[in-house]
């Protein structure tokens, strides 16, 4: 067998075979789905995936497993198993799939866990259906990977220096003229950095947010939202958030209709088009980058933000899962791990150039 066989090609389509042209068109196109949905579940390779794919309501989640089943097929049909049907997916054929992984001096040990857990995956799947006896996967030793956050947190004290320095440009320029675009535009971006850091929720969500989402009671606030998964979350703010968000609507979005969009752009008011999530990124960036915070952040650092804080205030990790809207509590708990790491560090603690 030539050795360039057994490599994957990734996000690669073999043209002579239907099923994958088939299984990629389904990020693209229902129009299948009404005849679809009237058959039975069959072991068809091709039925099966369809069938998995749909089970998820994310097409990122969707383009994900699709990617690496391809790889799978791909890989299978280089080795001249043409695969119909998912019992024909062995112990032995997982197991030179799983060798021909750790040959790719390009994958790292995480990503060759997702490839082989998206396959485990799609066979449990089948096995909970019936289609297959066992899964094979079972058999196959994973490699072991600790998850750790990516996202760098801010810290208590960079969250008052961002949140001082906002707010006191904020009152400076109403000083001024509060019709002005640059107050206009530095209180949409104390808003979201406040909405950001209290709520913590994703930039997708805080882009999504609609006038009517925000439930104003005369002893509560609450927002209404639809979150990752496409899951209904609702939780209560506090009141200075909600304050800050009430004054920005009354300057700012006074006369929009509860079906527009709650952020928009300040530079074309006309334009009922909500921010980009390039928009917000860019907002959490410069403004750390006006207070000297140097390392690399994103909308994403304040939602890790908010975990780390509140964990260190000693909530219960049940109650920050359940503001951040995790499916699993170690996700939250990933979030606040490498603040604690950072914090513990002895090593961190003694810088021996300042030593005299």
């Amino acid at each position: 067998m030539e050795q360039n066989k057994s490599k994957i090609k990734k996000n690669s389509l073999i043209p002579s075979d239907p099923r994958l042209i088939s299984l990629q068109n389904l990020l693209h196109t229902s129009d299948f789905l009404a005849e679809w949905t009237q058959k039975e579940l069959s072991t068809d390779l091709n039925d099966v995936v369809t069938h998995f794919l749909l089970s998820f309501t994310s097409i990122h989640t969707k383009r994900s497993y699709l990617n690496d089943l391809k790889d799978f097929i791909y890989f299978a049909s280089s080795h001249q198993v043409h695969i119909h049907n998912v019992s024909q997916i062995d112990e032995k054929l997982l197991i030179l799939w799983h060798n021909s992984l750790n040959e790719e001096k390009n994958l790292t040990q995480k990503t060759i866990r997702r490839k082989l857990n998206a396959l485990s995956s799609l066979l449990e799947f089948c096995r909970k259906r019936k289609l297959i006896l066992q899964n094979p996967m079972q058999f196959i030793k994973k490699p072991k990977y600790v998850e750790e956050s990516k996202t760098n947190a801010f810290t208590i004290d960079e969250v008052k220096e961002i949140l001082n320095y906002l707010k006191q440009e904020c009152e400076r320029l109403s000083s001024e003229n509060t019709q002005s675009r640059i107050y206009k535009s530095t209180l949409l971006k104390y808003t979201i950095m406040v909405t950001l850091f209290s709520v913590g929720m994703r930039v997708e969500e805080l882009c999504s947010l609609k006038i009517k989402d925000i439930e104003f009671c005369s002893d509560f606030t609450r927002i209404k939202m639809m979150t990752k998964g496409q899951k209904e979350h609702s939780p209560l703010i506090h009141a200075k958030t909600a304050e800050v968000i009430k004054n920005y609507i009354n300057c700012i979005r006074l006369n929009a209709k509860e079906d527009e969009y709650l952020f928009i752009r300040i530079q074309n008011v006309s334009d009922k088009n909500k921010l980009s999530q390039v928009a917000i990124y860019n907002i959490v960036n410069e403004t750390a980058r006006k207070v000297g915070i140097e390392k690399k952040v994103s909308p994403h650092s304040c939602r890790a933000s908010l975990a780390t804080i509140l964990h260190n205030q000693g909530v219960p990790i049940g109650q920050i899962q359940s503001l951040l809207n995790h499916k699993e509590v170690t996700t939250t708990a990933i979030y606040v791990k490498k603040a604690n790491e950072l914090e513990e560090s002895a090593a961190l603690k003694l810088n021996l150039l300042k030593l005299k």
